[in-house]
């Protein structure tokens, strides 16, 4: 079984290796899943520095000397740390970025349940009728006076 595999990865290493498109297909999906340690502000693949272009050169070295693109990326998280990723793995304080949007989510969406059962069950206001009383002849004097004021 072991043989097997070895012959597998073997002969899969051969065909990458006569491959030169393969083999730049896969450094340009290692650069996007990396940082650019100069900044950290950009993927290697979009960054313009001298740090970002050595990441490129060594990518493809290491493919070339047939490195998987786990291997490639151990590497760089040896000598970096974790923040090298562009995606972090989903593992201790990293993992809520991954469950936070989905909690989010069904929060909102039962909120929005609660308040539209809230406001169907509940009546609509009455319209509290108040009587009202006539003006006072004082009143009535001063409101007369104000219309004839306006013609």
């Amino acid at each position: 079984m072991a043989s097997l595999m070895q012959m597998t990865l073997a002969l899969w290493l051969a065909l990458a290796a006569a491959d030169p498109q393969a083999l730049e297909r896969e450094a340009k999906l290692l650069e996007a899943k990396l940082m650019a340690p100069c900044c950290w502000a950009q993927q290697v693949s979009l960054h313009q520095s001298p740090a970002a272009d050595e990441i490129k050169q060594n990518v493809r070295r290491l493919l070339a000397e047939g490195k998987t693109s786990q291997q490639i990326l151990d590497i760089y998280v040896a000598e970096y740390g974790d923040r090298i990723l562009a995606e972090p793995p989903a593992r201790g304080f990293s993992r809520l970025i991954y469950v936070a949007p989905w909690v989010f989510l069904v929060a909102s969406v039962g909120l929005v349940v609660v308040v539209i059962r809230r406001l169907r069950a509940s009546p609509a206001p009455a319209k509290a009728e108040r009587a009202v009383a006539p003006p006072s002849e004082d009143e009535a004097e001063r409101i007369d006076e104000e219309l004839r004021n306006l013609d």
